[in-house]
C-alpha cells in the first residue's frame, strides 16, 4: 500500500509487491529501476532511490523514518556538481544499492549508492554505510562499522 503524499519520480520503473507498505511524505527515485519486495515497510519522511540508480529491497526490510538510500551521485570529475547544470558538464554514476531480506535501516541512516546490506543485517540509527555490510551484522557509526551480529531467527510456520 502506497499511502497519500508520497511523491513517485519515474512510476513506470517502480516494482512493489501488494504487501509492501509505503507511509506518507516518502520520495521514490525509481531511476534505472526499484523493486520493493513482499512485506516491506518504508516509514516516513523516507528518501529512497537518490541519483537515478537502481534500488532492490528484499522481502520483509524495515526503513525507518528518514533513512536514505542512494543509488547514484554527480563525481568529483564533473566541471560541475550540480543536477542543474547541462549535463555535458556533469559526471555521474549510477548504480544498485540492495537492501537484503528482512534488514533493518534505522531512523535517519543513509546508505551510499553501490552498496549491499545483507540478509538480516541492522544498520543504526544516524548510520552513513560506506560499504557492503554482511548478513546478520550489525552496523553503526560515521562511517558505519560493525558492532555486533544479530541472531538469525527462522521463519515462523504462517509467513505473511
Amino acid at each position: 500500500m502506497i499511502y497519500e503524499n508520497v511523491l513517485i519520480l519515474r512510476p513506470e520503473n517502480l516494482t512493489i509487491d501488494d504487501t509492501a507498505r509505503v507511509d506518507s511524505f516518502c520520495k521514490l527515485e525509481c531511476g534505472l529501476g526499484m523493486t520493493i519486495g513482499k512485506g516491506v515497510h518504508i516509514a516516513s519522511f523516507s528518501h529512497i532511490g537518490i541519483g537515478g540508480g537502481e534500488v532492490v529491497i528484499g522481502d520483509y526490510a524495515g526503513l525507518a523514518g528518514g533513512c536514505k538510500i542512494l543509488s547514484g551521485s554527480n563525481t568529483e570529475e564533473g566541471y560541475a556538481m550540480s543536477a542543474a547544470a547541462p549535463a555535458d558538464m556533469q559526471v555521474v554514476k549510477r548504480s544498485r544499492t540492495v537492501i537484503g531480506p528482512r534488514a533493518f535501516i534505522g531512523v535517519n541512516a543513509v546508505v551510499m549508492y553501490g552498496v549491499t546490506i545483507g540478509e538480516g543485517a541492522i544498520i543504526g540509527a544516524g548510520a552513513v554505510v560506506t560499504k557492503d555490510v554482511p548478513a546478520w551484522e550489525k552496523w553503526a557509526g560515521v562511517p558505519a562499522r560493525k558492532i555486533g551480529e544479530r541472531k538469525h531467527v527462522e521463519a515462523p510456520e504462517m509467513v505473511l
